[in-house]
């Protein structure tokens, strides 16, 4: 393979449509995110193998969703953050108090 530049000037947009003209396979050129931040920087605060775990949960969940609805591939990027506080909620009939992604 040939090193082609300047691609950090492209849009993903742009960048997707060249993956596809040079035949890259395109669940990869599609998936989220993309290119996009790897685990350990989507996870404020503390890094822990259980808060990667929350937010690989996160993740799958938000991207069954997308492809649910059908609009995965109209999205430019998407991914989780799981944030450096927990928040309140109801479960049933039980206050919880569990990490907070956005």
């Amino acid at each position: 393979l040939k090193l082609i530049e300047p691609l950090r000037e492209l849009f993903k947009d742009e960048v997707r449509e060249l993956g596809i003209a040079m035949g890259i396979d395109p669940q990869s050129v599609w998936r989220h995110p993309f290119p996009g931040p790897g685990l350990a920087i989507r996870v404020l605060g503390e890094i822990t193998r259980d808060r990667l775990a929350i937010l690989r949960e996160a993740d799958d969940i938000l991207i069954q969703e997308i492809t649910a609805a059908g609009v995965y591939n109209d999205i430019a990027q998407a991914f989780v953050v799981l944030l450096p506080v927990k928040s309140v909620g109801v479960m049933g009939d039980c206050r919880t108090y569990e990490q907070a992604c956005t």
